[in-house]
């Protein structure tokens, strides 16, 4: 999907969880994205969060139309930090937007929730495990509800093949650090990427999160696979 470069769109779902918002339409259209046809809207500013990351988009409405999907699209995927939102709406629905509208964003926030409590939870299992076992770093996460996991590199041989044990030793490391509380820290650096930390490590990340960890409740780790032919374990979870 081809657009004519229009103006950096202010993220605010990466800066507070405010679920209302009102702001002004800057430009609109109707074409395929993800193989699906749309009307959508580009805004000045958006509190809804995109799809990616592992991240489902977020839900709610438009001038009280129903959203039916987020879609972020870099100017250049060696720029994360350069990105426009499509605001899109089904292709059927009665579109009355124009340019220049002021509308209200108004994000579903029991679905916010749910999904920023397991996007921390995946941030909170891939620095758990590698706590306990530095070979095993976290490349890829999937946060959606039914279907979380974090999928980690071998990057050297295991210590540990045992899944049982690799199960207790994280969860153990996990639950303390839920009793702790620790807090959620974000940081925005001048290139324009936030950065997030659990407990030591800051990982670049653009998605949703809660503030701090007993918020994401009882997380459990619900099976592990270990494929030694690409040097890869998946640890599936549940919060």
């Amino acid at each position: 999907m081809n657009h004519p470069i229009s103006k950096q769109v202010r993220a605010l779902y990466m800066e507070d969880s405010q679920d209302k918002h009102s702001t002004r339409i800057t430009n609109l259209g109707f074409s395929e994205i993800n193989k699906i046809n749309y009307n959508w809207i580009e805004l000045s500013e958006t509190i809804f969060h995109p799809k990616g990351g592992g991240q489902p988009s977020d839900e709610g409405l438009i001038a009280e139309l129903k959203v039916a999907y987020v879609h972020k699209e870099f100017f250049d995927k060696n720029h994360l930090d350069q990105f426009k939102i499509f605001h899109c709406f089904e292709a059927d629905q009665p579109f009355p937007f124009k340019i220049g509208d002021e509308v209200e964003l108004v994000v579903e926030t029991c679905t916010r929730l749910l999904h920023s409590r397991l996007h921390s939870a995946g941030h909170l299992l891939a620095e758990a495990v590698n706590q306990c076992f530095p070979e095993l770093e976290g490349y890829q996460g999937n946060h959606y509800p039914n279907n979380s996991y974090v999928k980690f590199k071998i990057s050297s041989p295991m210590s540990v093949e045992s899944k049982d044990e690799i199960k207790e030793r994280t969860e153990r490391e996990i639950n303390f650090w839920i009793d702790q509380d620790l807090k959620i820290t974000e940081l925005m650096e001048p290139s324009g990427v936030r950065m997030v930390k659990i407990y030591k490590n800051w990982t670049p990340c653009g998605g949703t999160h809660i503030r701090s960890l007993k918020e994401i409740g009882e997380m459990q780790i619900t099976d592990i696979s270990i494929n030694k032919k690409e040097g890869t374990i998946t640890i599936k979870y549940v919060a």
